[in-house]
C-alpha cells in the first residue's frame, strides 16, 4: 500500500515537472508594422487636407475604402521588396471639385528584415531603406509631392510618409 502511494506520488511529481507553462503573446507586442501616410496641402504643406481615396492592387484587386481621411495605414508586402499601389483620388466621382476618379501607380521599395519576438510570438517584419516612385498614368497626376520623414519602417506611433495634392 505505501509502495503504490510513493509510486502514485512519483507520478504525479515527474508530470507536474514535464508540463511547459503557457506561452501567450501579449496583444501590446509589437507586430509588422503598417506603412502611415499623411497628407497634406499642396498649397500649404503645414496643414492636413483631407480626401476621399480607394487603394488597390495594380490588377484593380483588394480595395482599401477611406473617406475624408488626412491619415491612413496601408500594409506592405512582406514576402518581395516592393509593394505597388494604385491610388485613386475621388473614386467614382466625376463632379469633384478637384482629380476626380484620377489614379496614380505608386511604388514603395524596401528591404523587409525579420525580427524574432518570442517563441509565441514568432517573427514581425521591419522595412529598411525605403524609397517611393510616383507614375500619375495618362489621366494627370494629383499626387503634388511625395516626402519621407523616415527610411525605416518599424512601428506605426509616427507617420513616415506625406503626400501633398
Amino acid at each position: 500500500m505505501f509502495k503504490n502511494w510513493i509510486l502514485l506520488m512519483l507520478a504525479v511529481l515527474l508530470l507536474s515537472l514535464s508540463c511547459e507553462r503557457d506561452d501567450i503573446c501579449a496583444t501590446s507586442t509589437p507586430t509588422t508594422p503598417l506603412l502611415t501616410i499623411g497628407f497634406l496641402d499642396g498649397d500649404n504643406i503645414n496643414e492636413t487636407k483631407s480626401l476621399n481615396i480607394n487603394i488597390y492592387k495594380p490588377d484593380l484587386s483588394d480595395s482599401i475604402v477611406y473617406t475624408n481621411a488626412s491619415t491612413i495605414e496601408i500594409p506592405l508586402r512582406t514576402d518581395t521588396t516592393a509593394t505597388v499601389l494604385v491610388f485613386v483620388k475621388n473614386p467614382n466621382n466625376l463632379v469633384a471639385a478637384e482629380d476626380p476618379n484620377n489614379a496614380d501607380t505608386v511604388t514603395f521599395n524596401y528591404t523587409p528584415q525579420e525580427e524574432f519576438i518570442s517563441s509565441a510570438c514568432g517573427y514581425r517584419v521591419i522595412y529598411t531603406n525605403l524609397s517611393i516612385q510616383n507614375n500619375s498614368g495618362s489621366d494627370g497626376r494629383w499626387i503634388d509631392d511625395i516626402t519621407l520623414t523616415t527610411r525605416t519602417i518599424s512601428d506605426e506611433d509616427t507617420t513616415q510618409v506625406f503626400i501633398s495634392h
